[in-house]
């Protein structure tokens, strides 16, 4: 479990409210729903192309934050990942799945697993990265301050 559970929830929720509310964009623009599906690959094109362009950088935004009052950066950024990649899950398993009714099939998407795959893979590479840096990082800074 993450070491700030209610952060790591909050920025899961953050992320799909980004991609509901462009969803909802979508489907009040006639133009932008009529664009037609990609079967296997995507849904609704204009929904879900533009967030994965979006979620890396979220994803990496909101862990860098994250991460900074943390020790272990490696595993808390995996943690944080599951954390929000879980909250899209449920979140869509309520609200798109039952709430909307779009049934299962709505998950037979290429688009929708690779959303679910950046939520946890950035946040731990973004970890990864912040673990190795901080030793040098630290170092540094230990040099000026003396």
């Amino acid at each position: 479990m993450p070491q700030n559970l209610g952060k790591a929830l909050l920025y899961g929720f953050v992320i799909w409210s980004i991609g509901f509310i462009w969803g909802s964009v979508v489907f009040t623009v006639p133009q932008l729903k009529d664009i037609p599906s990609i079967a296997y690959v995507s849904g609704y094109p204009a929904i879900s192309f533009p967030l994965l362009i979006a979620y890396p950088f979220l994803a990496s935004l909101y862990t860098r934050n994250y991460l900074k009052s943390v020790g272990n950066k490696v595993g808390e950024g995996l943690r944080l990942g599951i954390a929000m990649g879980l909250v899209n899950l449920i979140l869509d398993v309520l609200v798109l799945v039952l709430v909307f009714k779009n049934g299962l099939s709505y998950f037979a998407s290429l688009t929708v697993l690779l959303g679910y795959a950046i939520m946890v893979v950035i946040p731990a590479r973004v970890g990864k990265t912040f673990q190795t840096e901080t030793p040098a990082s630290q170092e540094g800074q230990t040099r000026r301050n003396k």
